[in-house]
């Protein structure tokens, strides 16, 4: 067991370097073409492509909660070096997700396209293009239904090199679908719906093909063992609530944000999320690379490395998060405009701080995710935190018939996150037993500390010079220095800045 941490460790780090590659390609990209695709299609036209493939990805809690079973169960079943069991579930799986898919047609083509045409608030121009851009958007996300199992297994067997090379074609063919909407033959919106569908058809038949060609387990099968349904089923029904959660959290509000204030609100969300979704890159792809190792060492038995694991993750993703986004805070008008000149639709800088924000807390609420979903005892936790999570959905609709405008909304799901933190770490510390007082003294606390530490000079920067280029650049090398510096001496404790020591000088092969 003592020669395999150093090799799991050397994999990770592996892996985290192939995502964090494939990471830095896409996210220049599509910060780029986001430009030229909003100062080509207009604010409006950019809206009500996101809002529509909203109506869709509402049912996509069904794949979700399918795919995290998914993932679990093909794990543990390479944990255990069970071919059989492997392919079993991969059958199961992919047969589940088949049916899945045709659901999604069933329910798009009626209760979404009443909701389509009765509710949605769309100009009356755009409507035959928003109509074909709906219906692209039910084929994509049939089609990436039924690729969960694939990609499931990809991550089980940690090849994320794959992805990064999946990941450059992915950059260069958005850069072309930028150019090409420019010199579109037919209507603009139209056009990029239909090339973002066909590039993501692509893209998921590539996976498909990779890992059938060179993982025997993956084969479509009609398996009839009813217990492994019924496995699969139950640990993804208690899992449902928490991922419809999270789509009311999404989805739900970008369509109640169109109802009451139309699209370009929509567009605003966009770029913000799009901004959270650049940023946040950097920590699901270190996480994704952690993953398989914490529900293994679970499988093993080994429950304190499982937490030592967890626990590291959770402080160093804050950490990771919070060197990201606090010069983006605090500059975010300006580098809006550098990055989208005079195309920024209103309240797009307010809803990206708020969106920062909650996504940085959630680092913490995504890594006790981890051992949760290894340990498999999700009933209670997805009735908890999903409820309150669905809560922000009714919430919202009263705030905004109170007449409260469009932030507000954002304001309540990140009270939400907070209170779910704590409700997810006290959940596992009832499953498998850790000290709350690691966690609030060698977690929490100095996460806390560092953040108070690192604001207070961006903030006497921020007041004392004027906005522009110098003040971003100043503002954020001396966030980050000061970070570095807290982060070293307050965030790490003494062993884990041991090791840190160790292995840079190794890398260096300093003496």
């Amino acid at each position: 067991m003592a020669d395999s941490v150093p090799n799991n460790n050397k994999r990770i780090a592996k892996n985290t370097m192939f995502l964090y590659v494939r990471m830095m390609v896409v996210m220049v990209v599509a910060l780029y073409t986001s430009r030229v695709i909003l100062n080509t299609l207009g604010a409006t036209d950019y809206g009500i492509y996101n809002v529509v493939g909203g109506i869709v990805t509402i049912v996509s809690f069904l794949n979700s909660a399918l795919g995290a079973s998914t993932s679990r169960f093909l794990t543990f079943a390479l944990g255990e070096c069970n071919l059989e069991k492997q392919k079993a579930t991969f059958g199961a799986s992919l047969n589940l997700h088949i049916c899945v898919a045709l659901l999604v047609l069933i329910v798009g083509e009626t209760i979404g396209l009443w909701f389509f045409y009765e509710k949605m608030i769309i100009p009356e121009s755009r409507m035959v293009a928003a109509f074909w851009v709906y219906q692209f958007s039910i084929v994509t996300t049939m089609v990436s239904f039924t690729q969960v199992p694939y990609n499931a297994s990809l991550i089980a067997h940690e090849n994320m090199s794959i992805y990064a090379y999946v990941g450059l074609y992915e950059a260069l063919s958005r850069l072309l679908i930028a150019f090409l909407i420019t010199i579109s033959p037919i209507d603009k919106l139209v056009f990029y719906g239909l090339l973002l569908m066909v590039n993501s058809l692509l893209v998921q038949l590539f996976y498909r093909f990779y890992v059938a060609r060179h993982y025997e387990e993956c084969r479509f099968s009609l398996v009839k063992d009813k217990k492994l349904y019924k496995q699969l089923l139950s640990y993804s029904g208690w899992d449902l609530l928490g991922n419809m959660a999270l789509v009311c959290q999404g989805q739900g509000v970008n369509l109640l944000l169109n109802v009451f204030f139309g699209p370009v609100v929509n567009a605003a969300r966009a770029i913000a999320f799009q901004i959270q979704g650049a940023v946040t890159q950097f920590i699901t792809n270190f996480m994704t690379a952690v993953r398989p190792q914490i529900i293994k060492n679970y499988a093993e038995g080994n429950i304190d490395r499982m937490y030592t694991m967890t626990f590291y993750t959770a402080k160093f993703s804050y950490m990771l998060m919070l060197a990201l986004v606090l010069p983006i805070c605090f500059e975010i008008r300006f580098i809006l405009k550098l990055w989208l000149g005079n195309s920024v639709p209103d309240n797009t800088a307010l809803f990206a701080i708020i969106v920062l924000a909650t996504y940085t807390l959630r680092s913490f609420h995504i890594a006790a995710l981890m051992p949760y979903h290894a340990i498999g005892k999700i009933k209670t936790g997805n009735v908890t935190i999903g409820s309150l999570m669905i809560a922000t959905l009714p919430i919202g609709y009263l705030l905004f018939k109170l007449g409260l405008p469009a932030y507000s909304v954002f304001v309540v799901i990140l009270a939400v996150e907070v209170i779910s933190i704590f409700a997810i770490y006290w959940l596992i510390h009832r499953y498998e037993y850790f000290p709350y007082r690691y966690l609030f003294t060698k977690i929490l606390l100095p996460s806390a500390l560092v953040t108070i530490i690192s604001i207070i000079p961006a903030t006497v920067v921020y007041l004392q010079m004027a906005e522009g280029f110098w003040r971003l650049v100043t503002l954020t090398c001396v966030t980050e220095a000061t970070l570095l510096f807290s982060a070293f001496y307050i965030g790490l404790n003494s062993l884990e800045r041991q090791q840190l020591i160790t292995i840079t000088k190794n890398k260096l092969k300093i003496k």
